[in-house]
Parts: structure tokens; sequence; C-alpha cells
């Protein structure tokens, strides 16, 4: 593997946060097209690499609980389903709706404190963006990470009015 790519992975590995493409083009002295060509190569040598509106995520392998849960609320309620999710201590990794024509649509949101939340409910507002939700009458899917299986149990207990099906 080309030191490059072992350098960007090392600087994914080690951060606790999403990394910008631009701040990786100037720690390894590259364009940021060459890092966006070198993150699609890292992908087809399998690494779980997510593009996110803050930078690159590497997926670390960790003992969490996971699920895949079916919701369906209004536009309205989104901040209180992610407000539960969070307080009751779990992650919003993404949203999924299916869409007519496009097959599943997919979106990243990597929720898990009340300041994401507050960023998330913020860049929607200005944004004036349409939230997947609407284009599937507020039936979506989210994936869900949690420390341990109790606190998952907690999540999905706190957002009990919303839930349509859990991934068993």
């Amino acid at each position: 593997m080309k030191e490059r790519l072992k350098k960007i992975l090392s600087i994914l590995e080690n951060s606790s946060k999403p990394v910008k493409g631009r701040d990786l083009a100037e720690i390894l002295k590259v364009s940021r097209q060459v890092i966006v060509q070198d993150i699609s190569v890292l992908k087809t040598k399998g690494y779980k690499i997510y593009s996110t509106r803050e930078g690159y995520i590497l997926e670390k392998k960790k003992d969490v609980v996971r699920k895949m849960v079916a919701v369906k609320h209004s536009e309205d309620e989104i901040y209180d389903e992610l407000l539960k999710i969070v307080k009751a201590g779990g992650k919003v990794i993404d949203v999924i709706v299916e869409h007519p024509l496009y097959g599943e649509i997919k979106g990243r949101l990597d929720i898990e404190t009340m300041d994401d939340i507050s960023k998330f409910m913020a860049l929607m507002e200005s944004s004036n963006a349409t939230p997947l939700l609407k284009l599937s009458g507020g039936v979506h899917i989210h994936t869900i990470e949690a420390p341990n299986k109790k606190i998952m149990n907690d999540v999905l207990d706190a957002i009990s009015k919303y839930l349509l099906g859990v991934e068993k």
C-alpha cells in the first residue's frame, strides 16, 4: 500500500472527529482531488470510510450494539426523536428512506450529543433543505448505536411512540 494511503488511514484512525479533505491535503502536501481519489482507493480495499459534511470518518471496530429501526413521525418531531435517542445514550448514525424512483436514499448523521442535535437543526433550518422523511410520508429508518444492550433498550423505549419495527 502506498505510504500516503497508510498516512491517511493513520490520521483517520487516530482522530476522534471527522477530518476535512482539505486538512488531509494540507498535511500530506497534495491536492484535495488526490485525497478524494485516495479515499476511493481505500474504500475499494474494504476500509469503511464515510464522507460527511464535517469531513471523513473511518469506521472503527468497536464493541457496540447497532440496530436499524423503522420509525414514523412528522418534520416537527425530528428534534424530539433525536433528543430522546441522545438522552437515552444512543447515537444516530444515519437516516434511510425508500424513494419510488431512486430506491434507497441514505444520509449520514452521526448525532450523539446535544451539540450535534443543535448543529443539525440549525443546518436544516438555514439550508431550507427538505428532510428525507418528507419523501416517504414520515417513514424512515435509522441506524442507531449504543454502548450496550441495556442502553439500546433504553433508546428503543424512549422512541417507542415513533417505532414501526426493530432489526432483530
